[in-house]
């Protein structure tokens, strides 16, 4: 363990929402093109990397040895057998214990856990019929009343993190609120009722920050899906100003997004909510303008509860390593696939000849990315950290959201519906390393993968900053931030956080090609010299010792403020 003392140094948050629109105004004021990516000349080794003359060993993945699409939608549907596997849930502890299984079967695999408690909100509903766990639709109920007769609106469920109420709810009357305008005098005491506002940024943003984006990717319009809304703030905003609940409105019919798990900063919401479709959106706001009152009820609670990071471990001839990353708690089909990809990945390096593996590969799949301001990257990251000052780390590949497929409202009423398209994929290869770069320059196009933008990383590159770009999307941030070289791959479609999609929402064939293609850098880069593969980074964490603003790898707030 390093035992430098370094000077205080500046930090700054990659925020998702400031580097959409750090992008926005890049956009404003330059004139981008894709790269062709020639200035990312490779300095890695095709040869292999035994030691052994007679042992003959890849130098890419040999996809007729690899896990099929089949074989992958059956690990999917395994893993989905579980139900919900909300942050530390008796399932989702349940579904740990499967993966572990699943990496152990691979011989020689050492299987390690890091547990620790975190603040746990789950909803107390059981699911219906044969599914295991918990039912976070059924955890909202809304009533409204005109005066007449008390009157059911059909919700999707409680939205996360939201206050549990008392079993009968709470009261109030409705006010059809903009999301902007949620003060005390406005909606005190009320139940509000409030749209959620949209987020998007210009498919040309991706030009922006990109090394090379497939000829594929829209270059019009504008990229808008639903994680990039700004919902945090409707809630903040509803708690400081008192409401008594808050109703909010998706632009998609409900019965399409039962059970939608987001927000997932994981921060202690001092509002109770409730999302509802776009199908009552009229009604309520008729029933708000008629001076009807509101009963709003969440049947969730908040305890502590200990959870697992899972860290499996591949030997190879040496303790440095590469790192795959995933996060085990998971909501669709969708969130979180990268454990299944990490599974296939595991056969296959385990299968190949010790000979044919220079490095240990780490799988660490980390928990409690649904509940994120305990995240278990913040635990796994700074040791990760500290392991790379000591020389056992390469490089990490984050692994989020494969294979999915594009869903957009093409209809007047918003019904979200297939495009035929996969959902655009945006690949972070920084510009610290040129060979990692390379590496994904090369995955990508052998592999064929349609819709892809390999970027610098999800905002414009500061100069004065080290990294230059320090969000990556998702999971590979609290690496990449740490200046531990690596890339990462996340789409983020509709069916990211509404499970009713299923197993429609993902292409096998897709997911199988760009779990390949990591497979194919991990295996090029086995035996390349860590020093190579670091490039900038080695520059960059020198001057962050040095005292260089770099990134704040802070978690969301645990509570938000509120009377």
């Amino acid at each position: 363990m390093s035992t430098t003392t370094i000077p205080p140094h500046r930090t700054r948050r990659p925020l998702l929402s400031a580097a959409v629109a750090s992008l926005a105004m890049a956009l404003a004021i330059t004139s981008c093109a894709s790269s062709d990516g020639d200035d990312a000349a490779a300095t890695s080794t095709t040869e292999s990397g035994t030691t052994d003359p007679g042992v003959e060993c890849p130098t890419e993945v040999d996809a007729q040895e690899f896990a099929t699409a089949e074989e992958l939608r059956g690990l999917l549907a395994e893993f989905n057998d579980f139900g919900l596997r909300s942050p530390a849930s008796d399932q989702h502890e349940a579904s740990i214990d499967w993966l572990a299984g699943e990496l152990g079967d691979v011989p020689g695999m050492e299987i390690e856990f890091d547990e620790y408690t975190i603040d746990r909100w789950q909803p107390t509903p059981e699911a219906a019929g044969d599914t295991p766990g918990r039912d976070l639709a059924a955890a909202g109920a809304l009533t409204v009343d005109d005066g007449t007769s008390p009157e059911d609106i059909a919700v999707a469920g409680a939205v996360p993190f939201s206050l549990p109420t008392p079993d009968d709810g709470v009261a109030g009357e409705l006010a059809f609120l903009a999301a902007d305008r949620i003060t005390a005098a406005d909606a005190a005491g009320k139940v509000v009722v409030t749209e959620i506002p949209h987020s998007s940024l210009p498919y040309a943003a991706f030009r922006a920050i990109g090394h090379v984006i497939t000829d594929d990717l829209p270059t019009e319009g504008d990229y808008d899906r639903p994680y990039l809304r700004n919902m945090d703030a409707i809630l903040t905003d509803a708690g400081i100003a008192g409401a008594a609940g808050v109703v909010m409105v998706w632009d998609a019919p409900t019965d399409q997004l039962e059970g939608y798990w987001d927000p997932h900063t994981g921060t202690r919401f001092r509002v109770p909510a409730v999302f509802v479709g776009n199908d009552d959106v009229d009604r309520l706001r008729d029933l708000a303008a008629a001076g009807a009152t509101a009963q709003l009820s969440v049947f969730a609670a908040w305890d502590e509860a200990p959870t697992r990071n899972l860290i499996a471990t591949l030997p190879g001839q040496t303790r440095e390593r590469i790192v795959v990353n995933a996060n085990t708690d998971s909501v669709s089909w969708v969130q979180e696939n990268g454990t299944v990809a990490a599974i296939a990945l595991a056969r296959y390096l385990g299968d190949l000849p010790i000979e044919c593996r220079t490095r240990d590969v780490q799988f660490a799949l980390t928990t409690n990315h649904l509940g994120f301001t305990t995240d278990g990257t913040f635990r796994y990251g700074p040791q990760l950290d500290e392991d790379y000052d000591d020389g056992t780390v390469a490089f990490v590949m984050a692994t989020e959201h494969l294979g999915t497929r594009e869903i957009l409202p093409t209809t007047p009423g918003g019904r979200l519906e297939y495009t035929g398209e996969v959902e655009p994929f945006a690949w972070s290869a920084p510009e610290e390393s040129p060979v990692l770069l390379q590496a994904t320059l090369d995955a990508v196009e052998r592999r064929g993968l349609e819709r892809t933008a390999v970027v610098k990383g999800v905002g414009v590159p500061e100069a004065d900053q080290v990294p230059s770009v320090c969000s990556q999307g998702g999971l590979g941030t609290n690496f990449h931030g740490l200046l531990i070289p690596t890339i990462a791959g996340i789409s983020g479609p509709w069916s990211l956080w509404a499970p009713g999609f299923g197993e429609d929402a993902i292409d096998f064939e897709h997911m199988r090609d760009q779990t390949l293609a990591f497979g194919d850098i991990a295996v090029e880069l086995d035996d390349v010299d860590r020093t190579d593969i670091a490039g900038d980074y080695i520059e960059a964490r020198e001057q962050r010792a040095a005292g260089a603003v770099t990134c704040a790898l802070e978690p969301p707030p645990a509570e938000a403020p509120g009377r």
